[in-house]
């Protein structure tokens, strides 16, 4: 699959599609780097998880968005989306094997 592939899902469907890689690697800089470009502009620089606990900590920081933004990317939809497709190419090939 290559990143024209991909542009082709709709956003939602990216969405999940990196976090869930992005949980599974426990890459909690994923989450950050992406949310600090939202709409509501999480404070995300003063989270920092126990690593023992990231998976938790995604959650939380997942569940924030949610609540701060309702679901909606809004402007910044087109680089979530491009941040969707890079990680997917990066690190969601494995998966397709």
């Amino acid at each position: 699959m290559n990143a024209s592939d991909l542009d082709q899902y709709p956003t939602a469907d990216l969405q999940h599609r990196a976090f869930a890689l992005a949980r599974g690697r426990r890459d909690w800089r994923f989450f950050i780097d992406l949310f600090r470009h939202t709409p509501t502009a999480l404070e995300a620089e003063d989270l920092d998880p126990d690593v023992a606990e990231i998976g938790v900590a995604i959650d939380d920081l997942t569940g924030m968005w949610r609540e701060a933004t309702k679901g909606e990317w809004g402007a910044a939809e087109p680089l979530a989306r491009a941040a969707f497709i890079d990680y997917i190419l990066k690190y969601g090939q494995d998966a397709e094997e």
